[in-house]
């Protein structure tokens, strides 16, 4: 077993001890950092449901991989809202009149020459019912396989405090 705090093997008693809240397996030398298991309330253990009802805690270790879907903007987006906004019959002006931005905006846009923003995608796309962005074939795949060399433990993320 692998201490949590410090990321060593550990060898002998494991300790269970409570972290501000979170309950984690750590090797002796760390077991000083928390609470003994012995000393926890019996009413602070496991979430609380809206009904008031304590629910029991649930193990993260295998916990359903999740995969993060990422949306890219179209190639030619700026062709595409130009054809959009001549196909509606509107000047630059008539469309930046109708989504409150600046007409030099809406002509950068055009030529290419300005980064878009989220907010400024969903507006073009209101405004001229288009889509402007796609699903990315470049996914971010989060994945948690045993494999790894070293796995990131608390200590890593967070500095301990000397007593």
């Amino acid at each position: 077993m692998i201490c949590e705090i410090c990321g060593k093997t550990i060898h002998g008693k494991v300790f269970n001890v409570k972290v501000e809240s979170a309950s984690i397996k750590v090797c002796d030398k760390c077991s000083r950092f928390g609470v003994d298991h012995q000393s926890w309330s019996k009413y602070g253990k496991g979430d609380m449901s809206s009904e008031g009802i304590a629910l029991p805690l649930k193990s993260r270790i295998n916990a359903p991989v999740k995969t993060k879907e990422e949306y890219a903007l179209v190639e030619d987006y700026h062709i595409v809202i130009k054809d959009a906004r001549e196909s509606k019959g509107w000047s630059q002006k008539d469309l930046a009149r109708k989504m409150n931005e600046k007409e030099s905006i809406i002509h950068h846009i055009e030529t290419e020459g300005f980064a878009l923003s989220n907010e400024l995608i969903q507006k073009l796309e209101k405004t001229l019912s288009i889509k402007l962005k796609e699903k990315s074939d470049e996914g971010i795949n989060i994945s948690k396989s045993k494999q790894n060399l070293k796995e990131t433990t608390i200590g890593d993320i967070i500095k301990i405090k000397k007593k």
